[in-house]
Protein backbone atom coordinates (compact mmCIF):
# COMPACT_ATOMS: atom_id res chain seq x y z
CA UNK A 1 0.00 0.00 0.00
CA UNK A 2 1.32 3.44 -0.88
CA UNK A 3 0.84 6.17 1.65
CA UNK A 4 -1.75 7.95 -0.52
CA UNK A 5 -3.80 5.14 -2.07
CA UNK A 6 -4.97 1.71 -0.98
CA UNK A 7 -3.45 -0.45 -3.70
CA UNK A 8 -4.84 -3.66 -2.15
CA UNK A 9 -8.34 -2.29 -2.60
CA UNK A 10 -7.53 -1.26 -6.17
CA UNK A 11 -6.16 -4.74 -6.86
CA UNK A 12 -9.46 -6.20 -5.68
CA UNK A 13 -11.37 -3.82 -7.93
CA UNK A 14 -9.08 -4.75 -10.81
CA UNK A 15 -10.02 -8.41 -10.33
CA UNK A 16 -13.72 -7.53 -10.40
CA UNK A 17 -13.94 -4.94 -13.17
CA UNK A 18 -10.74 -5.54 -15.10
CA UNK A 19 -9.46 -3.03 -17.63
CA UNK A 20 -12.32 -0.59 -16.91
CA UNK A 21 -10.53 0.29 -13.67
CA UNK A 22 -7.86 2.05 -15.72
CA UNK A 23 -10.54 4.28 -17.26
CA UNK A 24 -12.01 5.11 -13.85
CA UNK A 25 -8.62 6.03 -12.43
CA UNK A 26 -7.75 8.08 -15.51
CA UNK A 27 -11.06 9.95 -15.22
CA UNK A 28 -10.19 10.96 -11.68
CA UNK A 29 -6.73 12.10 -12.77
CA UNK A 30 -8.30 14.21 -15.52
CA UNK A 31 -11.07 15.72 -13.37
CA UNK A 32 -9.22 16.33 -10.10
CA UNK A 33 -7.56 19.60 -11.17
CA UNK A 34 -10.97 21.08 -12.00
CA UNK A 35 -12.37 19.93 -8.66
CA UNK A 36 -9.47 21.64 -6.86
CA UNK A 37 -9.96 24.79 -8.90
CA UNK A 38 -13.64 24.88 -7.92
CA UNK A 39 -12.76 24.48 -4.24
CA UNK A 40 -10.15 27.22 -4.47
CA UNK A 41 -12.63 29.51 -6.25
CA UNK A 42 -15.23 28.81 -3.58
CA UNK A 43 -12.75 29.87 -0.91
CA UNK A 44 -11.71 32.95 -2.85
CA UNK A 45 -15.35 33.97 -3.44
CA UNK A 46 -16.30 33.09 0.16
CA UNK A 47 -19.05 30.82 -1.18
CA UNK A 48 -19.64 28.31 1.62
CA UNK A 49 -22.32 26.30 -0.21
CA UNK A 50 -20.07 25.87 -3.26
CA UNK A 51 -17.20 24.89 -0.96
CA UNK A 52 -19.38 22.26 0.65
CA UNK A 53 -20.52 20.90 -2.74
CA UNK A 54 -17.12 20.76 -4.41
CA UNK A 55 -15.31 19.39 -1.36
CA UNK A 56 -18.02 16.72 -1.07
CA UNK A 57 -17.52 15.80 -4.73
CA UNK A 58 -13.76 15.49 -4.31
CA UNK A 59 -14.20 13.51 -1.09
CA UNK A 60 -16.38 10.89 -2.77
CA UNK A 61 -14.42 10.74 -6.01
CA UNK A 62 -11.10 10.35 -4.26
CA UNK A 63 -12.46 7.66 -1.94
CA UNK A 64 -13.74 5.76 -4.98
CA UNK A 65 -10.22 5.57 -6.43
CA UNK A 66 -8.67 4.30 -3.23
CA UNK A 67 -7.32 7.55 -1.80
CA UNK A 68 -6.69 7.26 1.92
CA UNK A 69 -5.91 10.75 3.25
CA UNK A 70 -7.44 13.00 0.57
CA UNK A 71 -11.09 12.21 1.42
CA UNK A 72 -10.50 13.22 5.04
CA UNK A 73 -8.98 16.56 4.07
CA UNK A 74 -11.87 17.17 1.67
CA UNK A 75 -14.31 16.24 4.46
CA UNK A 76 -12.80 18.93 6.69
CA UNK A 77 -13.37 21.55 3.98
CA UNK A 78 -16.86 20.20 3.31
CA UNK A 79 -17.74 20.56 7.00
CA UNK A 80 -16.42 24.13 7.06
CA UNK A 81 -18.58 24.91 4.05
CA UNK A 82 -21.60 23.33 5.69
CA UNK A 83 -21.08 25.53 8.75
CA UNK A 84 -20.78 28.61 6.54
CA UNK A 85 -17.06 29.12 7.17
CA UNK A 86 -14.73 29.97 4.30
CA UNK A 87 -12.16 31.94 6.30
CA UNK A 88 -8.73 30.81 7.43
CA UNK A 89 -8.71 27.62 5.38
CA UNK A 90 -5.55 28.29 3.37
CA UNK A 91 -3.60 25.65 5.31
CA UNK A 92 -6.36 23.11 4.69
CA UNK A 93 -6.43 23.93 0.99
CA UNK A 94 -2.64 23.66 0.68
CA UNK A 95 -2.82 20.24 2.37
CA UNK A 96 -5.56 19.26 -0.09
CA UNK A 97 -3.43 20.35 -3.06
CA UNK A 98 -0.37 18.50 -1.80
CA UNK A 99 -2.23 15.28 -1.06
CA UNK A 100 -4.06 15.47 -4.38
CA UNK A 101 -0.70 15.61 -6.18
CA UNK A 102 0.44 12.54 -4.25
CA UNK A 103 -2.76 10.68 -5.12
CA UNK A 104 -2.48 11.54 -8.81
CA UNK A 105 1.16 10.44 -8.91
CA UNK A 106 0.30 7.20 -7.11
CA UNK A 107 -2.59 6.54 -9.49
CA UNK A 108 -0.39 7.19 -12.53
CA UNK A 109 2.13 4.68 -11.17
CA UNK A 110 -0.66 2.20 -10.48
CA UNK A 111 -1.99 2.59 -14.04
CA UNK A 112 1.52 2.17 -15.46
CA UNK A 113 2.02 -1.05 -13.49
CA UNK A 114 -1.51 -2.17 -14.32
CA UNK A 115 -0.91 -1.78 -18.05
CA UNK A 116 2.41 -3.57 -17.88
CA UNK A 117 0.89 -6.51 -15.99
CA UNK A 118 -1.56 -7.23 -18.83
CA UNK A 119 0.43 -9.46 -21.12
Amino acid sequence: MSSSIDTANLDTLKEVIGYDLKEILQSFINLAPDMLYKIESSLHNQDASALQLHAHTLKGSSANVGAIILPNIALTLEQHGKSGNTQGLEKNFKALELENKKVIESLKNYIYNFLHSIN
